[in-house]
């Protein structure tokens, strides 16, 4: 049995989406998740330092394939700096 924790975005208390888990809650265990709760995925804050990194690059990318490159070398090469302060961000 698959395990699955959503937020309480509108998309995910969608009628759809919840009539679908219920018609697969043989396959599926829905965790309960608190409306108040912190967002502790750091997801969204690699996006921000991702942004961040290419605002900062200069010149600005001339085309698609050039910023898809240097979304891939950001992507691939984190710094550890970048991880420390996602560790360090995240509530105790």
């Amino acid at each position: 049995m698959e395990s699955s924790q959503q937020d309480n975005a509108p998309c995910h208390k969608a009628q759809i989406v919840l009539e679908w888990f219920e018609e697969h809650t043989d396959e599926f265990h829905l965790m309960s998740w608190p409306s108040n709760l912190l967002d502790l995925n750091p997801m969204e804050h690699i996006w921000d330092v991702t942004e961040w990194q290419l605002r900062a690059q200069t010149p600005p990318c001339p085309n698609i394939s050039t910023l898809c490159d240097r979304c891939l070398d950001i992507w691939y090469n984190p710094s550890p700096v970048m991880y420390q302060k996602l560790v360090a961000s995240m509530p105790r």
